[in-house]
């Protein structure tokens, strides 16, 4: 098997393989799945979430562009997940002719980031490689392969929480995860120029992560009956991604 085979191999496993993966147990899940599950698995998602912005974006993209760098895509980033707020109902209605429900509108602004927050993160995959690295390329791939399996539970849950099948919030995930091959590859061939953006779009997607983490996720997740739970599955999920990061380098 030659480099670039491999590489190709890799982007779809890290990305639209493993996402998917994520999403599978939204299909396996009894029929009356309880809010409070959904709460912990959410409050696990943001936990996972909240510790990848730092530890897969910000801090990596400081270390190739800088923090002025990264802090204006950041901006960028949370105001465009403001700007998506406003207009993701929109979008729907356009689409289906329907009416978008406040949790379908949250449901839809998170997929809508963790897809943004792939591509780079495709990218990443395609300079490892490019770099002519086979162990880069193989620890990039294993790292953002195991981040992207929890991503796909997360794209999938709030979707079906909000009246989505089942296989509907499976296609999402499924969706959320094509963009990463797709912009391996362009990376991989255009590898000079994508190597000075990417802090840009580091820093974007993390400030587009974490608002919809702080703003969305987190208040969803927590209900005064279970409040510590849910605090403690965002803890948790923080220290899984830590412990990943830590490992995998």
């Amino acid at each position: 098997m030659n480099h670039f085979t491999f590489f190709l191999l890799s982007a779809l496993l890290a990305g639209l393989v493993a996402t998917s993966v994520g999403g599978v147990p939204i299909l396996l899940i009894e029929k009356e799945f309880g809010h409070r599950k959904f709460d912990i698995g959410n409050a696990l998602a943001a936990g996972i979430m909240l510790a990848s912005s730092i530890f897969s974006l910000l801090i990596p993209g400081i270390e190739i562009g800088g923090t002025p760098t990264v802090s204006l895509g950041f901006i960028i980033g949370v105001a465009f997940v403001l700007l998506l707020k406003d207009r993701v109902h929109v979008f729907y209605y356009k689409l289906t002719g329907e009416k978008a429900s406040p949790s379908l509108t949250k449901a839809l602004v998170i997929f809508s980031a963790l897809t943004l927050h792939n591509m780079p993160e495709g990218m990443s995959v395609g300079v490892a490689f490019a770099s002519g690295s086979l162990v880069l390329g193989i620890e990039v791939t294993i790292a953002i392969g195991i981040q992207n399996i929890p991503e796909g539970f997360a794209v999938a849950t709030p979707l079906y929480s909000s009246g989505f099948s089942k296989r509907k919030a499976f296609g999402f995930a499924v969706f959320s995860g094509v963009v990463e091959p797709l912009n391996a590859i362009l990376a991989y061939f255009i590898v000079s120029i994508v190597h000075g953006l990417l802090p840009y779009f580091f820093g974007f997607c993390a400030g587009a992560m974490m608002f919809v983490v702080i703003n969305e996720m987190i208040p969803e997740a927590q209900h005064g009956e279970y409040f510590d739970k849910s605090t403690l599955a965002i803890m948790a999920g923080f220290l899984i991604m830590l412990a990943l990061d830590t490992m995998l380098g």
